[in-house]
């Protein structure tokens, strides 16, 4: 695992904000999704100590693994996402230590960060790499170790949620609902049918609804509920996700639903 230096550590984040901002400002459809078959590499490139007006690099040699994507790996190769800040989704079918990968050229490869368990989420800026990325996970079955098939992924303008993250808490009302908001697009304009969720308990029934009539051609908010509350014991974890036909994009936003 690679350890960053201080300066090297506030130089990065100073270039990931201003690097965000301006995709945020400039980047626009990514044209015509393009797929790419190349192997992963066996070299990992990772910050080290600054030098001049720019920065030094190591690499670090990555271990051969047998190729396998893992269940439900999301987003899928060639797909154009509608936020800089996206997740990068899967599942194993039992507790697995899993790391994230991502390079620009699929030969320089990032460490972006590790997770355990059985359902998998991890961030990724797609505002660092330019206006596409490549990614690849690695994770256990069965004993053996894999690495997932190389993705890339583009950047493209269109409707995408405000926040990655939502947490509400239910009580005992059927059907209960809370405001979601949308930036990009109108949410009328969308169908109920754009909206898709994952990794709910099977017996857990969430649903979307249109929202008030406060919506723009640049945002307003979707409802989401759950008809029966008392399927939630705990907490809960799941994501939305959210298709734009008009600018054919995708995006993705987790909720926790507590009790």
């Amino acid at each position: 695992m690679r350890q960053w230096k201080p300066l090297v550590a506030s130089l990065v984040v100073i270039a990931l904000a201003m690097g965000a901002l301006a995709a945020w400002k400039h980047l626009g459809g990514a044209g015509g999704a393009r797929r790419n078959a190349d192997n992963l590499p066996t070299a990992n490139l990772s910050p080290g100590s600054g030098a001049g007006s720019g920065l030094e690099y190591e690499t670090v040699p990555l271990e051969e693994l047998p190729a396998l994507d893992p269940l439900g790996l999301w987003p899928r190769d060639g797909q154009r996402i509608s936020s800089v800040d996206f997740w990068v989704m899967w599942q194993t079918t039992g507790f697995s230590k899993c790391r994230l990968l991502a390079s620009s050229d699929k030969r320089d490869w990032y460490d972006l960060g590790a997770t355990g368990g059985e359902e998998h989420y991890l961030p990724l800026n797609i505002a660092y790499f330019g206006s596409q990325v490549s990614f690849a996970v690695e994770f256990q079955a069965g004993g053996i170790r894999y690495r997932s098939t190389p993705r890339t992924v583009y950047f493209g303008q269109g409707a995408h949620f405000a926040s990655r993250r939502q947490e509400f808490t239910l009580v005992d009302v059927p059907n209960q609902t809370f405001p979601v908001t949308v930036f990009g697009r109108n949410p009328r304009r969308l169908s109920l049918d754009s909206f898709t969720f994952g990794f709910f308990p099977e017996d857990l029934v969430p649903f979307v609804a249109h929202g008030s009539p406060r919506e723009d051609d640049d945002g307003g908010d979707i409802l989401v509920g759950v008809q029966d509350p008392s399927a939630v014991k705990g907490a809960s974890v799941g994501y939305l996700e959210m298709y734009d036909v008009v600018t054919d994009t995708y995006d993705r936003t987790l909720i926790t639903l507590n009790r």
